[in-house]
């Protein structure tokens, strides 16, 4: 009986553990992975899921990887109500920390990649502008370099800079590997 007992709740313990957050580190690296496995948007928003992030930097790393996670999933219906969501989140980190270069960076990222069928485009320029004007500032605030260059390295190829502004991007890569 006492047996049977502990059997039935060793089965029942991963489920009865609080949800692991998300570190910073984690949702950073997934997120970044995604250009090896789209479908690490989804998971990444199926971690925060469980655990709800207060941070705003985590929320818009929660809202970037919803807002891409539609491309692993087969409802039409499903699709939406990830973008959705995701699109929320990014704006409430925005409204929390409109300065932070990092939560800026995840929306310009997500407009820019977002189908222009789904009009969610408004903020690119404001975004892209404030990026390039922080270039420096976003360096210091992501304290990560290997992060910040893959930020920088979306910037320089981006569609939505002009020749001269990737220009500026690549010169700050090549300044900061010395």
């Amino acid at each position: 009986m006492i047996r049977s007992f502990l059997l039935i709740l060793l089965m029942l313990a991963p489920g009865l553990a609080p949800a692991q957050k998300v570190s910073l580190n984690l949702a950073r690296e997934t997120y970044f992975g995604m250009s090896a496995d789209e479908c690490n948007a989804l998971r990444l928003s199926n971690d925060f899921e469980k655990s709800p992030p207060t941070d705003a930097v985590l929320k818009a790393y929660y809202g970037a990887s919803t807002a891409a996670a539609p491309a692993c999933l087969g409802s039409p219906a499903k699709k939406i109500s990830y973008f959705r969501k995701g699109k929320e989140l990014i704006a409430e980190a925005v409204k929390l920390q409109p300065d932070n270069f990092e939560i800026r960076f995840l929306r310009f990222a997500t407009q820019s990649k977002t189908p222009s069928f789904l009009g969610y485009h408004q903020n690119i320029d404001e975004d892209k502008l404030f990026l390039l004007a922080n270039l420096e500032k976003g360096r210091a605030a992501v304290a990560n370099s290997r992060i910040f260059a893959k930020m920088t390295d979306f910037l320089a190829t981006s569609e939505r800079l002009t020749v001269k502004e990737q220009a500026k991007v690549r010169q700050l890569n090549k300044i900061a590997e010395k």
